[in-house]
Order: C-alpha cells, then structure tokens, then sequence
C-alpha cells in the first residue's frame, strides 16, 4: 500500500495543509475538482464555494449536482478535457479517476499542485475548533446524520460533510465554524489525512479487497486513523477487531455496545411496528430509555454510538432524547420508495454482506412476509473477495434476483459473474440482465421487494415503480 503524508506535490514544491487551507478561502483562487459530480467532491465544491474560492470542475455526466453547483457559480464541463483546468490553482481528485486521466496530465504539466480529495477535506477541517470523525465498515452515513440532528437540535448548528443526502435533501450542510462532524472512509486509507478531535468507530470487517488484503491491513489503518483524535476516541467494545486495538490508542478512550464490559451500555427493552425502544447506562449509572423510529436492530447500535458522542460532548440528555426519536432515516437505507401491485419496494445501499444480511434481516421482522431481493454486485474485487459470504448472506432471501456486476473503478475478473453468483447460491437465486428483472419478478415471486446494492440501480428501479 502507498502512503502519503498531509502534503502534495507541485513539481519540487511541498504544498502544505495550511497552502491548501489559504487556496479554498482565496477569492483570487480557482479550485478544480475532477469528478466533482461525486457526493463527496460535490461537498467540497459547495464548502470552497462558501469559503470564497471559485469553483470549476468536470463530470463524465451531467447530473442534478453539476446543475446546481452551476447555478451556485461554479463552471463545470461535462467531460474531462485538458483545457478544463487551465486558470485552476489547485486540482483536487478522488480515487476513482484514472492517473492517466487528460485533466490531470494537463495539470502536471502544467505544474498546477494537485491533491487528493482526503488531502483538501483534511486541509479544510483546520478551521473547526472541534472535529467529529465517524469511521467504521458500515453504518456511517447513518451516524453522522444521526449527529447532525442531534447538535443541530441542540442548536450548535454543525458543518457536516456526509457520504449520502441528510434528511435535508444534500449531502453537505454548512453552518458555524465550532464544529465539523465528517464521514471517515478508509478505503485507500483516506482517513489518515483528517484531523479529528473525536474519532467515532463504529465496527470493523474486511472490505475493499482491491487494496486491503487483510483484516490486519485494515486494523491497521483504524489504529491509526482513530489515533489521530486528540481529545477522545468512541470506540464499539461489541466488535472484537476494534476491541483488539483498543490498547494502541493513545488517547481517552470510551466503549459503547450491548456488552457488559462497555462503558455506555444499551439495552433493546421493546420492538414497535417499525423502531425500538432501548435503555442506556453510562458507567453503570443508568440514563434513561430512548426511542428510534426507524427498523434494523443495527440501527440501535448506530443511535447508541451517536448518543455516546453527544453525551460525551456534554449535549442535554432530553436534547439528545427528543432528536434521537425524530430521526426518520435517510435515503437508501431501507427507504420504502413505493409499491407494486400492494407489494412494498425498499431501496437499500447494502453492498457488505454482513450489511446484506442485517438489511434481509430487519426487513422479514418488519414485513413477517416472503422477500424477493433484486442485488447488484458492487465491484468485482469485493466480489471475489467476499464470495461465500454473498452466497450465505443472500442465502436469507426468499427470492434472489443478481443483475451484472457494478465494475466501478476496475476491469472484470475472470470467473467472478454474476450468474456465476446466481448458480452458486442454488435455485432460488436468478441472474438476470436489467430489462428482464421486473417480469421475471412479477411471474415468479411474491411478498416485499428490495433492491440492494451501491451501484446504479435507477434503471430497475423507475421500471419497477413503473406499472403501466
């Protein structure tokens, strides 16, 4: 694995953090972002845009993003050409853009300084007193708007930068400069560029196979990336990878889960139609119960990470209890999109098979009928990487339908399919191309659908929403 520091290259030259903070407050400076459309450059482009930095960048499509960063002020191509970055100060790009990408050839030569969009997110947290970063294998976009609601309900009025739309309908929301609260991904070991005063870790598991080869690799990397929190670290005692590096942390350390050993402790004491209702203990006193109104058991352990954070932040306990229990989801996370011929269709970003399998999971408790889930496969190393944890995880539905495989960034890997998939699984899983899912599903399944995945799933899902 390469590893970098938190400085970039132009030509001979170091550009520091602080460079790259003084160039997206710069009113005279332009900052080009290469894939801006992405959820996370889109952020970026709106943060520089509000710190006084002009904006341009480029997307392979257009898409309700560009259009509105465009009518934010910002110039944005469609296409990547070499001549998009002539005039930028400063290129930012993300991992899934290839290095033999024209823009940034061009600003190679060009000797313009360019940076990855971990090393400029990193930069622009040096502005927030305090910096919440929540890392974990799955659960994140969930816990940070879980975060968000809570300190804005308590009037703190955050900056929060997520890998999904909040409840407000972006992914991005600007307020004050006391406080940041981020999603720290790990792939490419992206999180070892920021800079938390909070480090929030809320399980570990391997994935990203394409560049951790281990469980170890990636444990790792946590250490690292929740080492870097300088006045405390949120860790899950549940899960047994975190629990192991527990020791390696240097700084004040808090456990929460359902164990007894945990220092917040949450109790599930009674299931509602679509929520729960749990206690929760601090250091063996106990708070009070809380209410969550959305379903997935994990989603306990996501509320209970949040409100450990907010406690320890010194947030009001009412406070923390009347925005837990307002909090109704975000998009693709079980969201129920609509229904078909009285069947309800749920949307779900599961792509992990242990996030497979708790999404089937909490979908049979809430429905209690059969469940037909149409997968997309994301990325084929993940694929091959995980293979028989797909087959035992998809293994849960009633029916399976496994379209072609998400590539992503990468190239097919030889025997990696998914009807390859399908025939492995056994006869109640079907490959199918996109257009032959919605008959083949009204035909030969019934009960509650789900489509499940991280890649593009528009496609199947307008035709199924679609009766006519």
């Amino acid at each position: 694995m390469k590893k970098t520091g938190n400085k970039t290259q132009k030509g001979n030259e170091k550009i520091s953090f602080e460079r790259l903070r003084t160039i997206s407050a710069d009113p005279s400076a332009t900052v080009h972002f290469v894939g801006i459309g992405g959820v996370s450059m889109y952020s970026l482009a709106r943060l520089t845009l509000f710190r006084g930095a002009s904006v341009s960048g480029s997307d392979r499509e257009d898409s309700e993003r560009t259009r509105a960063l465009v009518l934010l002020g910002a110039r944005v191509g469609i296409g990547h050409r070499a001549e998009n970055v002539r005039g930028a100060s400063l290129v930012v790009y993300t991992h899934a853009i290839s290095p033999d990408n024209p823009e940034l050839i061009e600003a190679k030569k060009l000797e313009i300084p360019i940076v990855s969009r971990a090393e400029y997110m990193g930069a622009t947290m040096l502005d927030y007193r305090k910096r919440v970063g929540v890392s974990g294998s799955h659960g994140k976009s969930t816990t940070v708007a879980m975060l968000d609601l809570i300190f804005s309900h308590a009037g703190i009025a955050p900056t929060v930068l997520s890998g999904a739309d909040l409840p407000i309908g972006e992914p991005i929301r600007l307020g004050l400069n006391d406080l940041m609260i981020y999603e720290a991904c790990e792939y490419k070991d992206s999180f070892l560029k920021f800079l938390p005063t909070v480090s929030l870790g809320l399980n570990l598991e391997l994935d990203h196979t394409d560049y951790f080869g281990s469980v170890d690799e990636i444990k790792l990397s946590f250490t690292k990336a929740l080492g870097k929190a300088t006045d405390l670290s949120v860790i899950s005692g549940d899960d047994v990878n975190l629990r192991s590096i527990l020791k390696s942390l240097k700084t004040r350390v808090v456990t929460f889960g359902f164990g007894e050993e945990n220092d917040y402790r949450y109790f599930i004491t009674s299931f509602r139609e679509s929520g729960f209702i749990f206690s929760l203990s601090r250091f063996g006193s106990e708070v009070g119960e809380f209410e969550i109104n959305i379903p997935g058991v994990y989603n306990v352990h996501n509320a209970a990470a949040a409100i450990t954070v907010a406690l320890e932040y010194g947030i009001d306990i009412d406070t923390v209890r009347e925005a837990i229990a307002l909090y109704g989801g975000i998009p693709r996370r079980l969201e129920l999109i609509g229904s078909r011929y009285g069947r309800p269709i749920y949307y779900d970003y599961a792509h992990h098979p242990t996030e497979i399998a708790a999404a089937i999971n909490a979908l049979k408790m809430l429905t209690k009928e059969p469940l037909t889930v149409i997968f997309r496969p994301h990325t084929f190393s993940r694929t091959a990487g995980l293979w028989s944890e797909f087959c035992s995880a998809l293994c849960l539905a009633d029916f399976i339908i496994i379209t072609d495989i998400y590539p992503a960034r990468e190239v097919p890997i030889e025997g990696i399919t998914s009807e390859r998939l399908a025939e492995v699984i056994g006869n109640n899983a079907k490959y199918l191309k996109d257009d032959e899912v919605v008959r083949y599903m009204d035909l030969h399944t019934h009960g509650t659908i789900v489509l499940m995945g991280a890649g593009d799933l528009e496609g199947i899902k307008k035709d199924i929403l679609k009766l006519f």
